[in-house]
């Protein structure tokens, strides 16, 4: 473990935070960060000094407070997101932080945050929503955003509960209807 001075943390916290590539893993820039705290006093003092925010600083040692399991994944980089640590704090749990740490190790931030969609969206597990993520990337899915007015969308609501379907799955039935119609009237 490093020997932390004031200006080996300073170092390590302004090239780590002031930069778009880090250095050093998160669990490092956590412990400098813990290091600074423990000089000046508080987390406020540590991001006036630094030039961060309270809550920047904040979400760095969130890292600290996972389990160990889970920061040997921060130190090897193979979770590698402040974003994530966050998250991972806050399922508060151990053995869901562990997990779905595991769950998501080594993956690319995007696929991170489309299984985190799916479980708060959807409820399904973190296993599924993973499942699911890799095989949309296997069928090189691709995502459309729509906007509706409040009665369309009403309007489909309405629909997808009458044939008792997921309001996506019957967008995805119209259109895939839609452009077979449009095919049937280009013959």
């Amino acid at each position: 473990m490093r020997k932390w001075t004031e200006a080996t943390a300073l170092g390590t916290l302004l090239s780590n935070t002031k930069c778009k590539k880090r250095p050093d893993d998160l669990v490092t820039v956590a412990r400098a960060m813990k290091h600074l705290v423990g000089l000046y006093g508080s987390q406020e003092d540590v991001a006036t000094r630094a030039g961060l925010s309270t809550e920047m600083i904040r979400q760095f040692l969130a890292v600290l407070g996972l389990p160990r399991s889970v920061k040997v994944l921060f130190t090897k980089r193979e979770i590698d997101s402040v974003d994530i640590a966050k998250e991972l704090a806050a399922l508060g749990d151990e053995r869901k932080q562990v997990s779905v740490a595991k769950a998501i190790a080594g993956m690319p931030s995007k696929d991170v945050r489309d299984i985190k969609r799916l479980v708060r969206s959807e409820g399904v597990s973190v296993k599924r929503a993973k499942k699911a993520v890799l095989n949309a990337k296997a069928e090189e899915l691709n995502v459309f955003i729509l906007d509706f007015s409040g009665d369309t969308l009403e309007n489909l609501l309405r629909e997808a509960k009458a044939r008792r379907k997921k309001p996506a799955d019957l967008v995805r039935e119209i259109v895939r209807q839609w452009l077979e119609s449009r095919r049937g009237e280009k013959r």
